[in-house]
């Protein structure tokens, strides 16, 4: 799967999109790799941005597999793309919030250049989707060392989520922790 990240984020970098890599592949470069099947992506979300990243996923042999709230006011939130076999689901978040905006700028760079989101927006990301799944993430992201928990603090109170942020520090064993 990093190849196709890789390429994916090639692909999108080509027509001047801004993305992160969201979701488990990302997390899956700050703690020790889980499986995961889709690439998750955060985009820009102008409507220009949108139109050439669609050409250049179609031309690439991509095929638009689902659109989330394709008829809301500013557009679609979230598009799922997959290869022509299905071995690869691409699945963009526009980003269309100051969480999101946010995110894009602070994402860093992995040796091989694909733009990847920071583990404090990784941790927002998942207690704003309050899934149980996302469990072990949070915690492994939460004991990581140098993170920015006022940046966290922010967020998690912007969106309601700081008791679930207060819970997961507690259960992380951070010292640090409210």
């Amino acid at each position: 799967m990093a190849g196709a990240i890789l390429e994916v984020g090639r692909l999108i970098e080509s027509v001047g999109v801004r993305y992160a890599l969201i979701g488990a592949h990302a997390v899956n470069v700050w703690l020790e790799p889980r499986a995961t099947a889709d690439i998750d992506l955060t985009v820009q979300a102008g409507v220009a941005d949108h139109e050439r990243l669609h050409e250049a996923l179609l031309a690439a042999g991509f095929r638009r597999a689902a659109v989330d709230r394709a008829d809301a006011p500013s557009g679609p939130d979230f598009v799922r793309y997959a290869s022509a076999d299905g071995s690869v689901v691409v699945e963009l978040q526009l980003a269309k919030t100051a969480l999101q905006q946010s995110l894009l700028d602070r994402a860093v760079s992995s040796d091989d250049g694909v733009r990847i989101a920071t583990p404090e927006d990784l941790i927002v990301l998942k207690l704003i989707a309050g899934r149980s799944k996302d469990e072990i993430d949070l915690l492994g992201l939460a004991r990581l060392p140098d993170l920015d928990w006022q940046y966290v603090e922010r967020w998690a109170a912007e969106w309601q989520v700081a008791d679930r942020l207060a819970d997961v520090r507690r259960r992380a064993g951070r010292p640090d922790a409210p």
